[in-house]
């Protein structure tokens, strides 16, 4: 009996201190996790800062500056386009990063500050400095040179009176040299803490003081890790466990701190200070609740947990997600169900393998969960599709937005920082589905038909469902309409450069007579041939025909760059560059005359496999555009990378330009981006000659729309450009159409 009783309280105690060591093995490997992601968030942000700071000095405008005529001074007091267009360039950097970026400006190396713009105000003449070179970033910028960014230490902005820290690169042009400096928050470093009781903290490497914490408050003493000078590790101090690595300062980075995180130590918990006694207690009485059967109890509640819920993420499963709508259900009551599909898991997981991939899930599931906030359900429905019940009746385009929100940052898995995006859709009980496998299959079909229309969003539709045999039978109806040579036609619509009047090309516009229906318009087919293989057929016979008039016109002395716009599947197709470089051999067309278009949505739906499709045909000589802009989702940062040469304005945009004033902000910052990335801009929509002044005067350079022209057929186009010409570039009364008709 004593020798058993020995075992016990042995057996008790060694399991005690077993998982004791289990926990803190566990605490610090969970630490470690989220030191790497803070290190990796740290350092993508210094990254993306010098990103920002190399453009903004490449940008023609400082250029501009320096080489007009007169004197700095002479310039910055007339005010005209030299200095405007460099406080333009500035106050954009603060409109792309709000809330981050509260001061940016223009340094001669003289010292003598040129431009600065304060949250979106540029400094009159009499508020610019004389004296800059004595900030402390101005000499060790200077000192690094061109192509290289200085980031200096934090101090309190004189302008905004934020902590922040400054980034400043050297600008050189007609033989001067200046700075182009802004300022970030401090704030903008704060790292959210992670679940539980985890917190982030930059710490002063030289003084212990806290930087930035995810706290409130924060009294956490960190003397002991700066008198210790280790560069990274795992420790005890306080009470709280610590994981911590350096980021030293670096001739280009005068900050040097430590990024720690940390959370109570688990030798705090209900294992400290136990007798062997209690233990033993402890043990007895557990011995005892499994004689009683209490080890029962627990198995089927785990068996029953394993059955409802996500083994890799713990979240509920379709099962238990299934079980809760219809809880919601009953009684008559209100739910909300948003479906969620992931957008580039797959290809990030076949490239960094299932570790990162599942790592990655599980950072999906807990950014989800706290979007969705308390009192909503979050599943996991296998592979990398989601679904949040809420109950009652949300507004999903909030409730979406929100959701959406969670992939606007990187996720950083292992130091590697992946982007994802999601499509989203929404049905409302039990107005779409009174019981919860109905419900479940209407949001699904909105998920469905979202990612088939490249919709960030979409909430179901009855009526759409009530038409999908209609839309089979339209398919077979355009099958057939691509094997005759009258009812697929294309339409041309001139584009107008604003500063000399001439015809500056013509986009090809789709035209479908169906033999019974009559004229389709584009937006009832092409999304419907764009869900299946149909749009190959049907892209082929658009570039065909383009390709075929774009020859005549050339070879009668008229030539005309015809732009034609691509879909998704096409331009995702490794073939598609080839298949188009045959056909205008064939034709003996110059690639010059042939322009191709694609979407926002287009290139987010696949970012790396879009890149690399357009930058083979921008390799070959075509002219790609970024059609409907404004109207996705793109980060300056896709735009930056993408081999394009044009931006084309939504035409929603402008149509409100006139009437509010934020969609004309919207249009002048959309010129101003396009400008300092090196495109050029065209509006779609222009349909007054109001609104050509507008745009002409905000430097957009190209426009289109029926204050020119209608769209209209290949002969009628001639026709219309020969009385276009012979005008001198004036708008020709008989052919300006009415506003407000269809595309």
């Amino acid at each position: 009996m004593l020798l058993g009783l020995l075992v016990l309280v042995s057996s008790v105690v060694a399991t005690a201190v077993t998982a004791r060591d289990r926990q803190v093995a566990a605490q610090d490997g969970q630490l470690r996790v989220a030191l790497e992601q803070q290190i990796g968030v740290l350092d993508s942000y210094f990254e993306r800062a010098r990103a920002i700071d190399s453009l903004l000095a490449a940008n023609r405008v400082f250029t501009d500056f320096y080489e007009a005529p007169g004197s700095d001074a002479e310039k910055i007091g007339a005010g005209g386009m030299p200095i405007a267009r460099v406080n333009e360039a500035l106050a954009y950097l603060e409109k792309m990063y709000p809330g981050r970026i509260g001061e940016a400006c223009f340094i001669d190396s003289s010292g003598a500050e040129i431009a600065r713009v304060v949250n979106g105000t540029p400094a009159g003449p009499e508020q610019l400095s004389e004296d800059e070179e004595s900030n402390p970033f101005f000499a060790p910028t200077l000192a690094l040179g061109p192509g290289q960014v200085y980031q200096g230490e934090e101090y309190e902005s004189p302008d905004t009176h934020d902590q922040v820290i400054s980034n400043s690169t050297v600008v050189t042009a007609a033989g001067r040299v200046g700075l182009v400096h802004y300022e970030i928050t401090l704030d903008s470093f704060r790292m959210p803490g992670s679940a539980g009781t985890i917190a982030a903290t930059i710490v002063d490497a030289r003084t212990g003081r806290v930087v930035v914490d995810s706290r409130t408050v924060s009294d956490d003493s960190f003397a002991g890790l700066i008198a210790g000078g280790a560069n990274h590790g795992v420790t005890t101090e306080g009470g709280r466990r610590l994981a911590y690595q350096r980021v030293p300062s670096t001739p280009g980075n005068a900050n040097n701190w430590y990024v720690v995180i940390s959370a109570p130590s688990v030798s705090v918990g209900w294992t400290h200070g136990l007798s062997l006694g209690s233990l033993a207690l402890l043990g007895a009485a557990l011995l005892t609740l499994l004689v009683a059967g209490g080890s029962w109890a627990v198995r089927l509640r785990a068996i029953r947990r394993a059955a409802l819920h996500d083994r890799l993420t713990g979240l509920p499963n379709r099962v238990s997600l299934s079980e809760s709508t219809a809880a919601g259900l009953s009684g008559g009551q209100s739910v909300t169900v948003l479906m969620l599909d992931l957008e580039r898991f797959r290809e990030a997981n076949d490239l960094l393998g299932q570790h990162h991939g599942d790592l990655l899930l599980t950072e999906v599931a807990a950014r989800l969960v706290t979007a969705a906030g308390p009192g909503a359900t979050v599943a996991r429905l296998g592979g990398d599709d989601f679904a949040v019940l809420v109950p009652g009746h949300a507004d999903t385009a909030v409730a979406g937005a929100h959701l959406l929100a969670v992939f606007d940052d990187a996720f950083v898995i292992e130091g590697l920082s992946i982007n994802l995006d999601a499509r989203i859709g929404a049905a409302y009980g039990p107005e779409h589905g009174g019981d919860a496998a109905t419900l479940l299959h209407n949001a699904d079909s909105a998920l469905r038909l979202a990612k088939e229309g490249y919709r960030s969003q979409l909430l179901y539709d009855p009526s759409v469902e009530r038409g999908v045999p209609n839309r089979l039978a339209l398919l077979g109806d355009l099958r057939r309409a691509l094997d005759t040579d009258d009812q697929i036609t294309l339409h041309y619509q001139p584009k107008i450069d604003l500063r000399t009047g001439d015809l500056a090309g013509a986009e090809a516009l789709i035209r479908w007579q169906h033999p019974d229906l009559g004229r389709m318009a584009p937006d009832t087919f092409i999304p419907m041939a764009e869900s299946t293989t149909l749009i190959h057929a049907l892209t082929t016979r658009v570039l065909e025909t383009a390709v075929r008039d774009a020859t005549r016109w050339a070879a009668a002395g008229w030539p005309v760059p015809v732009a034609v716009n691509l879909s998704t599947r096409c331009l995702l197709d490794p073939a598609l560059p080839g298949r188009i470089l045959g056909l205008i051999e064939r034709a003996g067309l110059p690639v010059s005359l042939l322009q191709l278009e694609v979407t926002e949505s287009m290139v987010m739906a696949d970012p790396i496999r879009a890149q690399l499709t357009l930058r083979e045909l921008h390799e070959a000589g075509f002219h790609l555009a970024i059609d409907d802009f404004g109207t996705g989702h793109s980060s300056m940062a896709y735009l930056q990378k993408l081999p394009v040469d044009e931006l084309k304005i939504d035409r929603s945009f402008i149509r409100e330009m006139a009437a509010e004033q934020a969609s004309c902000v919207l249009v002048r910052t959309a010129v101003t981006l396009g400008h300092n990335l090196g495109l050029s801009v065209v509006a779609e929509g222009v349909e007054t000659e109001d609104d050509v002044a507008t745009l002409r005067n905000l430097g957009c350079d190209i426009a289109q729309g029926y204050h020119f022209a209608r769209p209209m057929p290949a002969d009628e186009f001639r026709d219309w450009q020969t009385a276009w010409t012979a005008e001198g570039g004036r708008l020709v009364s008989e052919v300006a159409a009415a506003p407000n008709a269809a595309r």
